[in-house]
């Protein structure tokens, strides 16, 4: 199977609809940075580049769905991402970010999306966010407790599935 015919099957997003309109990119807000371009990625992958999948880089898309809401195709990059991830992780092994999700919800039973986007990033929030009193913010985002056996079960599923 192809990469474009393994995206179709998982997502049901179908690449070749995409004719390079550029909505997609003109909405990102990662677009720039790093080279992240959905439209670019959509014709890497028109063009059968299965090199998207080592480098990673649709991993920069924050899932916003501005792209989708744009797109004159009625094309999703975010689930077009996720199938990549799904695609990256079956054939080369979790990647960094998957290594880390796991990490996160097998070491605390929950995942907060703020900090994980942020470490994801390689974000310190006291540094980024500018103010002195910020270094309780882990504290404020994470507070409450999770009871142990629910830590437990977490980490029974993450190494059975």
């Amino acid at each position: 199977m192809s990469l474009r015919d393994d995206i179709k099957a998982i997502s049901g997003q179908d690449v070749m609809l995409c004719f390079q309109c550029g909505e997609c990119s003109s909405s990102c807000q990662m677009a720039g940075y790093k080279g992240f371009s959905p439209a670019k990625l959509i014709h890497s992958i028109q063009l059968g580049m299965e090199d998207v999948l080592r480098s990673r880089i649709y991993e920069l898309c924050l899932h916003c769905f501005l792209c989708s809401v744009r797109c004159p195709q009625g094309l999703s990059f975010p689930d077009i991402a996720t199938a990549l991830s799904n695609i990256t992780v079956r054939r080369y092994g979790p990647g960094k970010i998957e290594k880390m999700f796991l990490d996160e919800i097998t070491n605390k039973g929950f995942l907060n999306p703020a900090t994980f986007a942020l470490k994801t990033f390689g974000f310190s929030l006291p540094k980024y966010a500018g103010l002195k009193g910020l270094k309780a913010a882990p504290i404020i985002f994470e507070r409450g407790n999770v009871r142990r056996e629910l830590v437990e079960e977490v980490r029974r599923v993450a190494r059975e599935g």
